[in-house]
């Protein structure tokens, strides 16, 4: 029996040996988390009752917020990764709290450790002595350039090498107490200071930056040092970590180039933009190249961050505008990444002009942003499965997007931002299709490859938005705040379709791991992939229909839609619009066929 046994555990041990390893958990860098797509906000200076005051006012005021970036200073030196117990006296229960109320925390950083640390700001911290681990880490050569010393906006240190296995292995282990808690990094720039003598390490210097594995450049460098960040993140904590890096900027007194490869951004952030029409225009710019180069969910600091010219550093402030904000906002709103951010701290009820008009328009825009997350995630998911184009899509070339900046989000959505105080602009409907006006339901289809002339959008609660014909838009409807629907669609898939005569189809990711599924619209029909939660839909037709039916079986038309929302199923058509809702029960076999005549 024991020489049995004995052999028996032979053959297991033989076999074990023998067996291929199981395989390691597959990251996906291309890839942005669908709470990404959330309304961002952000502040400088901040502490833990500060933040829940921040969040908070958004809350109270009926804001959705969805990340909070804590940007410097938030630890206890540059760049220890340990909160600092004055500021956050218990981080972990913070981010607890905050995660309870659906609000993630990103953390701001850079590659840079400190030998001796300062924050500018009024407001910030002092710090004696260098920070914790960079007398061990100059002494086992951890740092680029043998060690020397790069004076940047935090003080002077050295920028860890992220081509030394030692030095990784030392940075991971710093990062391991606050990584367990919080959803991402907020990546800076500090490499660009880095010197080799009294040389920055720039491509217009030529200088390369010294590292364990030879001589690299600058955007080897950067390369490096951001894919480092995501691989860890997500090694120790799954796909639903991410990094939130600059994909094209020109960050004051550098030239502009791409800093993180695109597989390497699931959030680009082109931020540091002046508060101002010219901040707008350098926004827009930065973020275009982004989207053209193929970096899938970018945008800008709305509003503007900084509030003094960034060549003029000691020059008198730039003048608020609220103006300037609300529509920023707007714009931000309509792209795949919306985050408030400025050196002024700013919220929408303490602006110092029209701060009454400032919160209704910012609550609209974040709603809107919000609804439209399973839009802007599926056609992001669209895009890295390679099955698609970015979500953000410039209009013309490169020479032509000065005073224009017009773009689609997704296939459906046509934006033209306001890009001055007059609140007027010409919008070129691109030719080849007809357009919808996003704001009039009752208004006719406009032909495209016409330029429609000193549009009035002095309103500045708007900005022109139109939508395609063939258009499919998916999004996640709670509430009455927008056009999109009511508190009744809670828990149902919204859907918004502008059928044309031939046969368009939108693609639907729920989620990372769930099986897709595809809608499809023409004329007199759409087709739900999927509806197993129920879905509402909101359809164009240029006349009333008379009947509507669900997989051949005909609907009751309701009174209102009031009624409608009441029913289990059914259509209404609105007066005077050429828009009706239909309502579909959840099925148990998910598909189903909605055909009107």
């Amino acid at each position: 029996m024991k020489r049995r046994m004995a052999r028996a555990l032979l053959v297991l041990l033989f076999v074990t040996a023998c067996s291929p390893p199981a395989p390691a958990p597959v990251q996906r860098f291309g890839f942005t988390p669908r709470w990404a797509y959330q309304p961002w906000i952000s502040k400088d200076i901040s502490t833990g009752p500060d933040t829940f005051d921040f969040v908070g006012g958004f809350e109270a005021r009926d804001i959705p917020v969805g990340v909070v970036v804590l940007d410097s200073p938030w630890e206890t030196n540059y760049n220890t990764f340990v909160p600092n117990p004055s500021r956050y006296p218990d981080f972990e229960a913070m981010v607890e709290n905050l995660h309870g109320r659906g609000v993630r925390t990103v953390l701001w950083t850079t590659q840079m450790l400190n030998e001796s640390s300062f924050d500018v700001e009024q407001g910030g911290d002092t710090y004696p002595g260098p920070a914790d681990g960079y007398n061990e880490a100059k002494r086992r050569g951890l740092f680029v350039n043998d060690g020397q010393l790069a004076f940047w906006w935090k003080g002077q240190g050295g920028g860890i090498d992220f081509f030394n296995g030692d030095a990784k292995t030392f940075w991971h282990a710093k990062q391991e107490r606050v990584l367990k808690v919080i959803d991402g990094w907020k990546l800076d720039f500090g490499e660009e200071y880095l010197r080799v003598g009294d040389q920055l390490t720039t491509p217009a210097t030529g200088v390369k930056v010294k590292t364990a594995q030879g001589e690299k450049t600058l955007q080897q460098y950067s390369e490096a040092y951001y894919e480092d960040f995501l691989t860890h993140g997500r090694a120790v904590r799954g796909d639903q970590y991410l990094t939130m890096v600059r994909p094209y900027p020109r960050p004051t007194g550098f030239p502009g180039r791409f800093f993180a490869k695109k597989e390497h951004a699931p959030i680009g952030w082109v931020g540091d933009n002046r508060r101002d029409w010219v901040g707008l225009d350098d926004a827009l710019d930065h973020t275009f190249r982004s989207a053209r180069a193929g970096y899938v969910a970018v945008s800008s600091d709305l509003g503007g961050y900084l509030d003094v010219d960034d060549l003029n550093v000691t020059g008198p402030k730039i003048p608020f505008s609220q103006t300037n904000l609300v529509r920023w906002t707007a714009m931000s709103a309509l792209s795949p990444f919306m985050q408030l951010h400025g050196r002024g701290n700013l919220t929408p009820w303490t602006v110092p002009e029209r701060p009454d008009e400032t919160v209704s328009v910012y609550r609209y825009w974040a709603k809107l942003h919000a609804q439209l997350v399973p839009y802007l995630y599926s056609t992001g998911e669209h895009a890295y499965r390679g099955k698609g184009e970015v979500t953000l899509r410039p209009i013309g070339d490169e020479a032509s997007w000065p005073r224009d900046y017009r773009y689609l989000l997704g296939d459906a959505l046509l934006v033209a931002p306001i890009l001055d105080d007059t609140g007027r602009r010409d919008v070129a409907l691109p030719a080849g299709a007809r357009w919808f006006s996003w704001w009039d339901a009752s208004a006719a289809p406009l032909e495209g490859g016409q330029t429609l002339t000193s549009l009035d959008f002095t309103d500045r609660a708007r900005i022109p938005v139109f939508v395609k014909e063939g258009g499919i838009v998916v999004a996640d409807v709670k509430d009455d705040a927008t056009r999109l629907g009511s508190a009744a669609h809670a828990g149902q898939l919204t859907v918004l379709a502008w059928p044309a005569a031939t046969e368009t189809s939108f693609t639907v990711y729920e989620d990372v791991e769930a099986d897709s599924f595809t809608l499809t619209a023409r004329q007199g029909q759409v087709k739900l992939g999927a509806a197993k939660k129920g879905a509402v839909l909101q359809l164009w037709s240029d006349a009333a229909p008379g009947s509507v039916s669900v997989d051949g079986v005909a609907l009751t038309a309701r009174g209102s839609k009031a009624e409608l929302d009441g029913a289990a199923d059914g259509f209404v058509v609105a007066p005077g619009s050429k828009l009706f809702w239909v309502k579909v029960k959840p099925k148990v076999s998910g598909a189903a066929t909605v055909n009107w005549n």
